[in-house]
């Protein structure tokens, strides 16, 4: 009897033991996928001017990375708030397919005191494997 117990005891103690190691933790999912790094080097591409750089994330050849590179650097404002901008900032847009949209506004006034607003708004798909450029729109 005595042996018995000490069995099931041995059975328990290796059972808890098992139990509350780490030695069968799941290892977290990560995503294959890059897209933080992706718009951190479209950022790039845009405010070192290189076109190329900003072409390679487009979606097809109707999308001109030299007007969207000019649209940036048509006012200091629109740099600084893309130099601020993170992956995380990027809204999504629902719709056929979901967009990650990136938007900067610019607003002021002219010599005359006539107000004006504009914008530019960067429109994405997350791709395989990487972000695609897939719209430009500048408004104002």
């Amino acid at each position: 009897m005595k042996l018995i117990r000490a069995i099931l005891a041995a059975n328990l103690l290796l059972l808890v033991v098992a139990c509350t190691s780490g030695a069968h933790a799941e290892p977290a999912i990560q995503s294959r996928y890059s897209y933080d790094t992706d718009w951190e080097n479209i950022k790039e591409a845009i405010l070192k001017k290189d076109v190329k750089g900003l072409a390679a994330y487009a979606e097809s050849d109707s999308i001109d990375a030299e007007l969207i590179i000019d649209s940036f650097h048509a006012d200091q404002e629109y740099l600084d708030q893309l130099r601020k901008a993170s992956f995380e900032d990027l809204t999504v847009e629902q719709g056929d397919r979901v967009l990650l949209v990136f938007s900067v506004n610019v607003s002021g006034s002219d010599e005359e005191g006539n107000e004006y607003e504009s914008g530019l708004y960067l429109y994405f798909y997350q791709g395989e494997p990487s972000l695609q450029l897939v719209n430009f729109l500048a408004a104002g």
